[in-house]
């Protein structure tokens, strides 16, 4: 036990953690990091997760509403939502009223397409000016 003793006396590891501690006042330095405003970064949820396909969603259609997109984007929205209208107008037309809550139903996407195709023609108006 003594012996052990003895070692843990000799052991010297605290100078070895503590050397700059005799430096004297002037020759110690401090970094201050700067003050950094914390950026709003907005996170965005999985869309595998059904509220997060929600948010996806609602977001895929702002955008395109607000008319941010690509025109191939555009162009396919046509296509697709356009064509499903009419795909469910026929029906209405041809068949029976029964469809016509489907028919309100595929309208909302089509307005979204509208929307977005007046903003997008509003900016490219404002970009030749």
């Amino acid at each position: 036990m003594q012996s052990s003793t003895r070692h843990m006396s000799n052991n010297n590891e605290n100078k070895d953690f503590f050397r700059d501690y005799d430096k004297p006042q002037d020759k110690l330095s401090v970094d201050i990091p700067a003050f950094n405003r914390p950026t709003n970064v907005e996170k965005i949820p999985s869309a595998y997760d059904p509220m997060g396909e929600i948010y996806a969603r609602g977001r895929a259609m702002r955008s395109m509403s607000s008319g941010g997109m690509p025109w191939w984007v555009l162009i396919s929205g046509w296509v697709l939502f356009g064509g499903l209208f009419l795909l469910l107008l026929s029906v209405v037309i041809f068949s029976s009223l029964a469809a016509l809550p489907a028919l309100l139903f595929a309208m909302i996407p089509l307005l979204i397409v509208i929307r977005g195709t007046n903003a997008k023609l509003s900016n490219e108006k404002r970009r030749r000016r």
